[in-house]
């Protein structure tokens, strides 16, 4: 909900604001629903703060007018005013009660500098771009043109590295004199079948909406220039993004080197950005670099068993709201 009735509890060790929307405002009205004795302790110690960010948070509580009746209205900022459906929510402990302070992006950016995420940074194959099964085809392909035996757990394998390592994964060695045919039969296979490559349903709304609420979102790809250019090419609002491609960097994931340079161009901290990647050699990646990683797994069925399943994880573009 966007309004909702406001009442203020300032009693058992609280300070902070309550919300209803209408049918449970009617219910605490009527008495089913009321205030009772806290069932479990709370330790108060734990929430620290800094002491200058914590004596501005205080001085916002304080003009509070806690006796108000209640109202009902729009959620605002406590620092600006300012209408809001998304904050920042701040506890605190002053004098032995809980304060909750609600702070609109710009304000808690104010307050807590370099501390959220404000860079997405997007893997292409697989991730923004449904090429999974194109690139697995083209393997198929080019084993089945070779004689060359491609199993499952290879396929699984070579998501996040170039043709030349997959390469290098796949052909037995008793064929390694194949590598250059093997390779390049991939590689036409896919050319010749881009067309399938499309984004998945809801990434190119999702990166558009990313961009309107102010994320700086670039695409860091082990993939070419030339294949990038050929595969952004029929997407409008795609190609107009900011790409680190192969020829930028000189060492293949999970090499750190092509997220930090993507990171040093966004203008970020590493802590700043995130990267959002369909493979564990991005998950590995983004371990050394020390970026937040978040799993994009369309197919929970298909899930790559390597990647902890502590790893924030969204199937959809659109649930990377949640977890920035």
């Amino acid at each position: 909900m966007r309004k909702a009735w406001h009442h203020w509890l300032t009693k058992g060790g609280y300070k902070t604001p309550v919300h209803f929307c209408h049918a449970c405002q009617e219910e605490f009205r009527s008495g089913r629903i009321r205030t009772n004795k806290e069932k479990a302790k709370v330790d108060k110690s734990k929430f620290k703060f800094p002491i200058k960010e914590k004596e501005k948070l205080i001085k916002l509580s304080k003009k509070w007018g806690v006796k108000a009746k209640p109202t009902y209205r729009m959620f605002t900022c406590d620092e600006c005013n300012k209408d809001m459906y998304k904050a920042y929510h701040i506890w605190l402990a002053e004098k032995g009660s809980l304060i909750e302070i609600h702070l609109c992006r710009e304000c808690g950016d104010k307050l807590f500098p370099g501390k959220r995420i404000c860079g997405i940074i997007y893997d292409l194959d697989g991730t923004i771009l449904s090429t999974q099964k194109l690139h697995e085809n083209a393997w198929l392909f080019a084993g089945k043109t070779l004689n060359i035996p491609v199993s499952h757990q290879m396929l699984i394998n070579q998501r996040g590295i170039s043709n030349k390592e997959a390469a290098l994964m796949m052909i037995p060695q008793n064929k390694k004199h194949l590598l250059d045919k093997f390779q390049k039969a991939k590689a036409e296979y896919v050319n010749k079948n881009l067309k399938r490559a499309v984004p998945f349903p809801d990434a190119t709304e999702t990166i558009g909406r990313l961009l309107k609420e102010r994320y700086n979102v670039w695409i860091c790809t082990s993939a070419k220039k030339d294949f990038v250019k050929k595969a952004l090419k029929p997407f409008k609002d795609l190609r107009k993004m900011n790409v680190v491609w192969r020829e930028m960097y000189k060492k293949e994931k999970p090499s750190a080197e092509a997220l930090n340079l993507t990171i040093g161009k966004m203008g970020l901290s590493n802590k700043q950005a995130c990267y959002v990647g369909d493979a564990f050699n991005d998950y590995k990646t983004s371990l050394k670099a020390r970026v937040k990683f978040i799993y994009f797994c369309p197919d929970k069925k298909r899930r790559d068993p390597r990647i902890p399943k502590s790893v924030p994880t969204i199937s959809f573009h659109k649930e990377i709201f949640k977890l920035v």
